[in-house]
């Protein structure tokens, strides 16, 4: 479980365009081998929406299925996305 842990850490300082939220997620998924590519499933999630910070789903298939929940706030501009929360629901 230390691997899933370090991806959430790393998810949590993430910064970037806010169209490339659902890949950058789903990038460091992988890159911290929590599951391939293909059981990798990120989503923006209205439902989860708080304070002004878009919700992503990042569902994660496969054996004890987990689900990732990352609210991201964009800049002004909305151009930058910068990672506010991220938790295992």
């Amino acid at each position: 479980m230390a691997t899933i842990e370090q991806a959430i850490e790393r998810i949590k300082a993430l910064e970037c365009p806010t169209g490339d939220v659902k890949d950058r997620v789903r990038k460091i998924l992988t890159d911290y081998n929590v599951a391939s590519k293909s059981e990798i499933m990120v989503t923006r999630e209205h439902s989860l929406d708080k304070k002004g910070a878009r919700g992503y789903n990042a569902k994660i298939s496969g054996e004890g299925e987990t689900d990732i929940v990352v609210l991201a706030l964009s800049g002004r501009d909305d151009y930058v996305a910068k990672v506010m929360d991220v938790y295992i629901s």
